[in-house]
């Protein structure tokens, strides 16, 4: 599959530890036109730059002596010290996005007894989503304490927005983030499956991306190994679905950052270009 991503794209892959290679195409040498160490135009500009060329150019007659450098003037007042640089915004959730309602299963999920607790859903990308593009439903392991923030918070928060926009989620129709939490080392309660069912159900998605090993096994209820669960497509309760690594994982183990860029690419592949829906 041939993907054409922009500048900004690629430069989330790097920051996930993904470099894309691209065919070797013969090509003359390229000059950054800004770059003052390799651009000669703008070593002429500067005096450094002219009294190098002089000195390049210029034959001294015989019995000539070099002149020894002049000193430089001593500036009038001292320059200003530079501003310090403010670090890069980072887009979050839209504020006005509310989360996605369902109907509650028959017995509430949130029972202190459940190996597995189902997060509040919650909007993505609002601000940019585009009237009928693909549907996703991100279904994601997050350690207990995510559940008390947005989904981008923190190191792992950013690593998620990182991955989302590098498959362009950014640009679906609509992105639903649901946080599963693994409480104990349990498979989920039927209440649970029953919840998470209900969110396939009334959300309808084109692709549903299982991010973390034990969510993928246990929803998927898979018993073969996560790498096999990882390399084909899925079905959740009728959806195509592609499990994938977690961003909590991911940080933990950065190797595998090229493998979950390659489920992404699976995901993408999976997802509809255009989805006419009814009202």
């Amino acid at each position: 599959m041939s993907l054409h991503l922009d500048p900004r794209q690629r430069a989330m892959l790097l920051e996930m530890g993904v470099r894309v290679w691209q065919p070797d195409v013969p090509t003359a040498p390229s000059v950054d036109p800004e770059s003052p160490l390799l651009a000669p135009e703008k070593i002429a500009e500067s005096g450094l730059g002219a009294g190098a060329r002089a000195g390049f150019n210029e034959k001294n007659s015989p019995g000539q002596r070099f002149a020894p450098p002049t000193a430089p003037a001593a500036p009038a007042m001292p320059a200003a010290p530079p501003a310090p640089r403010q670090p890069e915004a980072r887009m979050a959730p839209s504020p006005a996005a509310r989360p996605f309602e369902i109907q509650p299963a028959d017995s509430p999920a949130d029972d202190p007894q459940s190996a597995w607790r189902v997060g509040p859903p919650c909007p993505l990308y609002g601000e940019t989503a585009r009237a009928g593009a693909a549907r996703w439903l991100v279904l994601a392991q997050t350690p207990a304490a995510a559940l008390q923030g947005l989904a981008f918070d923190g190191p792992a928060g950013r690593l998620l927005d990182n991955m989302l926009r590098a498959a362009r989620l950014h640009q679906a129709g609509a992105v639903l983030h649901v946080p599963l939490v693994r409480l104990a080392a349990r498979a989920p309660s039927p209440q649970v499956l029953a919840e998470v069912a209900a969110l396939v159900s009334q959300f309808r998605p084109d692709v549903v991306l299982v991010m973390g090993r034990f969510a993928s096994q246990a929803l998927l209820a898979s018993s073969e190994a996560f790498g096999r669960l990882r390399g084909s497509a899925q079905s959740l309760h009728g959806a195509p679905a592609v499990a994938t690594f977690d961003a909590d994982y991911l940080l933990r183990h950065p190797a595998h950052k090229a493998g979950a860029w390659a489920d992404l690419c699976l995901a993408m592949s999976l997802a509809p270009a255009s989805t006419p829906r009814s009202a």
